[in-house]
This record gives C-alpha cells, structure tokens and sequence, in this order.
C-alpha cells in the first residue's frame, strides 16, 4: 500500500510479460510456431495458478486441474483466468484453446512464487520477511523489482511525450520497513481506520517489488484519491496498461481488497494481463480475475 505521509519511497524496474519471452523454471509455456496460440501458466498464490493465453478475440479459453474447470473468453487477443492446483507442489494443468488440447506443467512452490509476476498479496495471503525481488533495480527515483525498470522509464517517456509530468514516488519495501509504517499510522489513527489505508507487514504488494505508486511532478493532490482527476491520474488510468500496469485498488472494491481507492498505485502485471483487465471493465481486482476469495480483512 502507499506511504500517505509519503516520501520514504524506493523503487525501480524491470520487463513486460510477453509470452515468448518468460523466464524458464516460473511456467512453462506452449508454442509450436508464431502463427499458433500461446499458452503461460504462473503461480499466483501457493494453490491457485494464472493461465495467461494468446489468442483470437473471441475464442474461449479453458483450463482443468483435477475436479477445477474454468473457462474465460479472450479480448484483444488474450484470455487470462485463475486455477485450483495442488498446494506448494508441482502439478500438471491441462489447457484447452482454439481446438487443441495440451498439458503444461506448473509450480507453486516458494521459488516459484518468488519469481511470478502474477504473484498475489493481500489480506488473506502473506508473504513472510525472507520475501523480496531476486534483483533490484532503479528507475528515477526509486527502487523495484528489475523487470520493472524498462516498463517504468517507457510510461514516464510516453507520458511526458502527452505533456504530463509522470513521476514514481514508491516502490519496493522491506517487511521491516513496512512494519515500522504500518505501526506509526496505528499509533496516529488506530488500528481500524490504518487498515483502511496501509498494509500490515507482510501483506502490502510494495514487498514484492511489483508496485509503484505515481504523482505528477506538481504533487497536485499527491497519494490522495482525487489524483483520478487531475490530467496525471487521467492520464495513468488511461494509459499505464499499455506498459503492463493495473490501477490495483479501485473506487468501489474495498469489500474485495479490503483497502479504500488508490488511483496513484499501480500494480505490475505485464502487457498481457494488462490490456486484458482493460478491455473486461467488468473485472477490477486481481481477486476478480484469477478467481481468488475477496480480502476486506485479516
């Protein structure tokens, strides 16, 4: 969750999620040749996995493992859905797209899950204090996981390219680090109302090293939920997809994140998933989207 007093942020950067291009030993990915669907499947908690397909707009994707089934219906070419799997254990998902079927191996294990960038946390899914990015980089002024320092630098271009002064303020945090802000805004505010606002250790998505939170160069309503109108906001809620981010916490889903609305945190989620959550207004939350249970608390 964002610093509302702010300023003691560090992050950077790193690489969009293209399919072709995954890290070996996070997912296997299918492929025959360029012409034929694409198929990644990656962690997302220690017993749900995302299964990310590129495809034609309209064609249905499916996916089982054992009893769980689930489908989805590709936009803009991508279909992306979550999955029941054996927990903390390798499995093997079978995947359905455009007439054929494959199997694809997956793995939730903690190495696993340290490496996805669809990994989640939330209120009901932790990290523990060993959890940090496996390399850190900076982009501007802050630190982040380093597959994000590329994605960060190109949005801050294109954005100023429009006239918009787009800057990041916050980015990777320690479980420590966490720990001790999360307990000043407890003593300030009490515990209820800092639950609304910040992260417990352990549970803020800023530990992975996948979340910046943004503001224009005037700090014109700066880590306040007005941001979404100022041309900085507008310009991010229309555009940070289109360099593999998501707007995490939403106007309208605290009952789902358990966090009031955040339009300057943006959260990683390569260009894939990214443009898919776009295009399905429908879907605002990571829980949404790869089925995961609503998190409004501890």
């Amino acid at each position: 969750m964002s610093d509302l007093t702010r300023r003691e942020a560090i992050a950077g950067s790193g690489a969009a999620l293209t399919l072709a291009m995954l890290g070996a030993g996070t997912a296997q990915a299918a492929r025959s040749d360029e012409n034929e669907p694409r198929v990644v499947v990656l962690p997302v908690t220690p017993d749900r996995v995302a299964v990310v397909a590129r495809m034609h707009s309209g064609e249905v994707l499916t996916a089982s493992q054992g009893s769980e089934r689930r489908s989805r219906t590709a936009e803009k070419n991508v279909a992306v859905l979550g999955l029941a799997v054996a927990k903390s254990a390798r499995s093997r998902v079978v995947v359905e797209v455009a007439g054929a079927s494959r199997t694809l191996d997956v793995d939730t294990r903690v190495e696993a899950l340290r490496a996805s960038e669809l990994r989640v946390v939330n209120k009901r899914v932790a990290l523990t204090n060993k959890d940090k990015p496996k390399k850190l980089a900076t982009a501007g002024a802050v630190v982040v996981d380093a597959r994000l320092q590329h994605p960060i630098k190109r949005m801050i271009k294109a954005a100023k390219k429009d006239k918009v002064d787009l800057e990041a303020v916050s980015g990777y945090r320690s479980f420590e680090y966490q720990e001790s802000l999360y307990a000043r805004y407890e003593r300030r505010d009490g515990r209820k109302a800092a639950d609304t606002y910040s992260a417990r250790a352990g549970h803020s998505e800023h530990q992975l090293g996948l979340t910046i939170d943004v503001r224009g160069a005037d700090a014109v309503h700066e880590l306040e939920e007005s941001f979404k109108d100022t041309p900085t906001g507008k310009w991010v809620a229309a555009h940070a997809h289109e360099f593999g981010f998501v707007v995490r916490y939403q106007d309208g889903q605290e009952k789902t994140t358990g966090y009031r609305a955040e339009p300057w945190h943006l959260r990683y989620v390569g260009d894939d998933v990214a443009r898919f959550l776009h295009q399905r207004r429908d879907i605002k939350t990571l829980e949404q989207l790869f089925d995961l249970p609503a998190a409004p608390g501890y």
